[in-house]
């Protein structure tokens, strides 16, 4: 694995899918590290990021989801590449189970076009500085 910036200074334990550890993430996610490098979809790390390491709000309270059309772009240009090496599209990126979009979520790429100018100042400001560097994919 290497060292990059995931874009935020924080993240969530207990993540998205019940790690309870920074050690127990990175090591469960090295496992698709390789449909990160098959480029299956532009917002492959993106979305599994969201999951292993999800940003950190303290304003929320909670971690920040996915967004159901993020999930579902992502399965449908990956499904086809793990179908290749035999392998389903895994229960736990469940796309259902993700906000509608309608709820604060990490939006795809497409939809990051659409925003408006306040929901992207909002956005920022939340965020904060962006220095946090992670072992990861």
């Amino acid at each position: 694995m290497k060292e990059q910036r995931i874009g935020y200074q924080r993240m969530w334990i207990p993540n998205l899918l019940g790690h309870d550890s920074l050690k127990e993430a990175k090591q469960q996610s090295a496992a698709w590290l390789p449909l990160v490098s098959k480029l299956c979809h532009q917002d492959t790390k993106k979305f599994l990021c969201s999951l292993f390491a999800p940003v950190c709000l303290p304003e929320l309270g909670e971690p920040v989801s996915p967004c159901k059309s993020l999930c579902e772009a992502v399965r449908d240009g990956c499904v086809p590449v793990m179908s290749a090496f035999g392998f389903p599209w895994p229960e736990m990126f469940n796309c259902s189970r993700f906000p509608s979009g309608t709820e604060l979520c990490i939006p795809s790429t497409g939809q990051l076009e659409e925003r408006t100018d306040e929901e992207v100042r909002r956005e920022e400001e939340l965020k904060g500085p962006t220095s946090l560097t992670y072992s990861y994919f």
